[in-house]
């Protein structure tokens, strides 16, 4: 009984994840947009806007992780279980990769946006 419950439920919590997922994303890239603008304008400094931007992303790939650890729960074939073992090692990648670019930025502190140096006089 327990285990029908969860995998009529299961899918929509997935789905409302995954959403939570996109949203982030979505918004930080909205907000890094509009700071890079705002900042860009008045001759500031953006490299914040990059590490803002990183962890947006970061966050929303957790959140996707995190949906698709519960979508293991309604695996049935072995083939389903590599594709999301092969989804999952992905996203984990990309998040490390992005996690080591924000370290690598707030390291430097003089990188601009698109990650080049300008030395302002």
């Amino acid at each position: 009984m327990f285990e029908h419950a969860m995998h009529a439920v299961l899918p929509e919590i997935i789905a409302i994840i995954e959403i939570i997922g996109i949203i982030v994303v979505t918004v930080g890239c909205f907000k890094s947009f509009v700071q890079y603008v705002k900042f860009s304008v008045l001759g500031e400094d953006v490299a914040f806007v990059r590490h803002n931007l990183g962890l947006s992303m970061v966050t929303g790939l957790e959140f996707k992780m995190a949906a698709e650890i519960l979508r293991t729960v309604l695996v049935r074939t072995r083939d389903e279980i590599f594709m999301l073992g092969g989804i999952i090692v992905l996203r984990a990648l990309l998040s490390f990769l992005i996690k080591k670019d924000i370290a690598e930025g707030a390291q430097s502190g003089h990188k601009s946006i698109t990650g080049v140096h300008i030395d302002r006089e």
